[in-house]
């Protein structure tokens, strides 16, 4: 069993579909803080006769940071084929135009976490066997995410596993350099870190690192994925096969 076990957050311990399509569509419109979130989530999901939650929802399996997100106020972003075509469309929107956007975005999750707190955490759902999984790694785990931080530890700790995690490196956009940074400073060779991400591209550039690196095939992903997976012989994991992961009691 490796010495560290380094996961991601939204795609491996939790899904949280609908908060990520609720800011992202506030990172492009004001937030009305005069109405709770339950009737602007509401609102979400009905936009566009559904059309919006679609188009983030395919958006969603190419993206891998909040900037990507972005695409999905993109008419063509809804018919993106690839990832190279996503990764092309997103390379057309002008930098400050992404940056206002990922702020915006950043503020809103802000404002309903620390303003509606029960509701926004109610948006998070963790995957089935993850809390037994962390409870039985406690102390040897880490967590390497887009998304920030706070909400990461928000998120634990309703479900009382904040203690059970060691570090949270949040808004990582390059996860390679920060578990080569955490096998140096834990003292360990970067083969005793085992990586769970369920974005391929970022499973690819860890395993580069001499980590154990595995693609989790329950969280976002594309058929694309599943092919370039299979021809690079990418190890995977079910989340049936997570237990496997954890001492043997």
């Amino acid at each position: 069993m490796s010495r560290v076990l380094a996961l991601d957050f939204d795609g491996v311990i939790a899904d949280a579909l609908d908060e990520c399509a609720l800011v992202t569509l506030l990172g492009a419109q004001p937030l009305d803080r005069a109405v709770p979130g339950r009737e602007q989530i509401a609102s979400m999901r009905a936009r566009e006769g559904g059309a919006y939650l679609a188009r983030f929802r395919h958006v969603r399996d190419y993206s891998r940071l909040l900037d990507h997100f972005v695409v999905a106020h993109l008419p063509e972003g809804g018919r993106v084929a690839d990832q190279a075509a996503f990764d092309a469309l997103f390379r057309t929107l002008p930098a400050g135009h992404v940056r206002d956007f990922t702020a915006r975005a950043t503020a809103a999750r802000e404002w309903f976490r620390t303003r509606e707190p029960e509701f926004w955490l109610d948006l998070h759902t963790l995957y089935p066997g993850v809390a037994e999984l962390l409870r039985r790694r406690r102390g040897s785990v880490v967590v390497v995410t887009a998304k920030d931080e706070g909400s990461v530890r928000a998120i634990l700790r309703r479900h009382g596993l904040e203690d059970t995690v060691r570090e949270v490196f949040g808004e990582c956009a390059r996860k390679a350099d920060t578990v080569r940074d955490v096998a140096g400073r834990w003292g360990v060779s970067p083969a005793d870190v085992t990586f769970v991400d369920d974005n391929l591209a970022n499973v690819r550039a860890v395993a580069a690192t001499g980590a154990d690196a595995r693609w989790a095939r329950w969280g976002y992903q594309t058929p694309e994925h599943r092919a370039e997976a299979e021809r690079y012989a990418v190890p995977s994991l079910e989340l049936a096969d997570l237990a496997a992961l954890a001492p043997v009691a």
